[in-house]
């Protein structure tokens, strides 16, 4: 029998994984993250971006997987106050 511990608390556990509510908006959000980076694979191999405009794609797809799997804080200031799940959609 193999042990795992994990020596994180409840919080970090939390900060580091995403409450996803429904397998669909894992597998959708998953299907939408390979889209993005064939795109992104096809903008690069077309050759329409280059130096430091390809750089800065490659920021962009990475920062466009990265809202669609791990969704943004709330703001404070803001009035609508909790977990927006649909805000990477829009």
């Amino acid at each position: 029998m193999v042990w795992l511990q994990v020596h994180l608390d409840r919080l970090e556990l939390l900060a580091m994984v995403d409450r996803t509510v429904t397998v669909w908006e894992t597998v959708l959000s998953v299907i939408l993250c390979v889209l993005v980076a064939i795109c992104g694979a096809q903008l690069l191999r077309s050759g329409y971006y280059r130096d430091i405009m390809a750089f800065l794609l490659c920021f962009t797809i990475a920062g466009c997987q990265y809202s669609l799997l791990k969704s943004v804080q709330p703001d404070a200031a803001s009035p609508t106050h909790g977990h927006n799940r649909l805000v990477a959609y829009r």
